[in-house]
């Protein structure tokens, strides 16, 4: 492994800062879905909209998968059964933000990218969301970045296949 695992070990989100989505999605907490859906059209890259308060201060996210589970209720794709039908009526008829929104997982520049690829790995992520000391939303680190970095850990490397 060597010096490329030890300078990936070794690297905070700070370090790769210039490489992060400093303009992540926002939407304020009175924003409604549609708003959410708006902002991940302006800013592809990213897979979420964060919930922020007037300050900044990250409240929670707002994912792809939920925006399309409710597409999916409304349009009528979802399994019928009493279940399904349950959860129609808890998801489907929602109209704003701060209903379907989650906690996030949060970094912060002085997190070393081995916790961020941690995190990332264990709770099933693509990116997270970079906060200041006072919680505000500062950036985003997506998965690319990572690959970016972490690339180098695979030169080199002898394939099974030869």
């Amino acid at each position: 492994m060597g010096q490329v695992s030890k300078r990936f070990t070794e690297t905070v989100v700070g370090d790769v800062y210039d490489l992060i989505v400093k303009r992540p999605s926002t939407v304020k907490s009175s924003a409604k879905i549609k708003d959410a859906i708006e902002e991940m059209l302006q800013n592809p890259v990213s897979r979420k909209v964060y919930v922020v308060e007037d300050d900044g201060k990250l409240i929670g996210t707002v994912t792809t998968e939920t925006i399309l589970r409710l597409l999916g209720y409304r349009v009528g794709v979802r399994e019928g059964g009493a279940l399904s039908f349950y959860r129609f009526l808890r998801d489907a008829l929602k109209e704003d933000v701060m209903s379907v929104m989650q906690k996030s997982n949060t970094v912060k520049k002085e997190t070393k990218l081995t916790e961020v690829l941690q995190l990332m790995i264990e709770n099933h992520l693509n990116d997270l969301p970079v906060i200041d000391d006072q919680g505000r939303l500062i950036g985003e680190i997506i998965s690319l970045e990572l690959f970016i970095i972490g690339k180098s850990v695979f030169e080199g490397s002898v394939s099974s296949d030869s």
